[in-house]
């Protein structure tokens, strides 16, 4: 009974894949522009211990193509343990629709350092669009006006789309699985509901974000984004996920195996917040792979024919979704990606359980 039991579960992801191949051919939405008027908008970029990555970054947010009259950058940094501050203070000295945002109060043992400091930089907005990205990020010059052009209040929040930046393997294996679970991302919110938002690329309505109580709500959870994206679906608002090459944000890769896996940490305790339902399918594909090892065992070729088959769905899925922003993947890392997602779904599964605190941005959260 075990077998074929295993076998159905190896089956239903492989259909699964299926459907996510014909949702992101046939009911993918651009949100063409809305508007060629432009708002007012306000950049916010929180920093911790971000001293290697600023000078890229404030380089990027330099060079935005909008105009300069509509455009302003808060910066905050989040009582960082290097140079940080020193690099904010000069890059903000450059010009004056720049401003540094000071946070006195450290958050408490269990607060989201990001969350508190957006809720702080967020009360000095007053007006139009609030757009949010990270210093780990290079966004494109086009960025800002790709998110503002589309924005409509009822969306409440709009999210862009972010990528992994590297040439290693490693890099390109973190960049596939983000290809993979944004799209995934996408398909469900292309059909009405909001799984979750990235905070590194995002642009929110100041009247939506008051409504929802703001990332002062939040501060408990350590997926603000996400929390921020339900507070909003909850208000009635529906937030979007735009995919195209304009809103396409490249972001750095996680060096080392135990800083993937605290990232992969923190996200799966997010999931947490997702309802029920959403939460099952994200288990169904972990266990896949559980059940693709019971299935070798019992009944070894059909279960060899149907991965091949998820392989296939899953491969032309994240090449179908890159190529939405016109990003190309090589056939190859999508063949070893395979591997790599049977490696990480399960090593973060254990590590989420491991009886270690989640440590991110040098803080631990319990």
């Amino acid at each position: 009974m075990i077998g074929p039991v295993a076998l159905l579960l190896v089956i239903l992801v492989s259909l699964l894949y299926a459907t996510l191949c014909v949702l992101i051919r046939f009911n993918f939405k651009q949100y063409e522009s809305e508007t060629f008027t432009l708002p007012t908008i306000t950049v916010l970029l929180p920093c911790r211990n971000e001293v290697g990555n600023l000078p890229e970054c404030l380089k990027a947010l330099e060079e935005m193509d909008y105009p300069p009259e509509k455009i302003s950058f808060l910066v905050a940094d989040d009582h960082s343990e290097d140079q940080t501050l020193s690099l904010l203070k000069d890059w903000v000295d450059k010009a004056e629709n720049r401003t540094l945002v000071p946070l006195q109060k450290r958050p408490e043992k269990g607060e989201n350092g990001k969350a508190k400091a957006l809720e702080e930089m967020a009360r000095q907005v007053t007006s139009g669009l609030m757009v949010f990205t990270d210093a780990d990020c290079v966004v494109p010059a086009n960025w800002c006006k790709a998110l503002a052009k589309v924005y409509r209040e009822e969306f409440g929040l709009l999210t862009g789309i972010t990528t992994v930046a590297g040439g290693g393997l490693f890099a390109r294996m973190q960049a596939l699985d983000w290809w993979l679970t944004l799209g995934k991302v996408k398909v469900v919110s292309d059909i009405g509901y909001s799984l979750t938002a990235m905070g590194n690329n995002m642009a929110m309505g100041r009247t939506a974000y008051q409504r929802a109580g703001g990332f002062g709500g939040v501060v408990k959870d350590v997926t603000e984004d996400l929390a921020m994206s339900i507070a909003l679906y909850n208000k009635g608002y529906r937030p979007i996920h735009l995919v195209n090459k304009e809103s396409l944000v490249r972001t750095k890769p996680e060096k080392t195996v135990w800083n993937l896996l605290q990232q992969r940490k923190r996200w799966m305790r997010g999931a947490f917040l997702l309802p029920l339902v959403w939460q099952l399918l994200l288990g169904l594909q972990v266990a896949f792979y559980a059940g693709l090892m019971v299935g070798l065992y019992f009944i070894p070729w059909w279960t060899v024919v149907f991965w091949l088959f998820k392989i296939i769905f899953q491969s032309l899925f994240i090449h179908t979704f890159a190529g939405k922003t016109m990003t190309r993947v090589s056939i190859f890392d999508l063949i070893y990606f395979e591997i790599y997602n049977w490696w990480v779904s399960w090593a973060t599964v254990i590590f989420y359980f491991y009886p270690i605190e989640l440590t991110w941005k040098n803080r631990e959260y319990t």
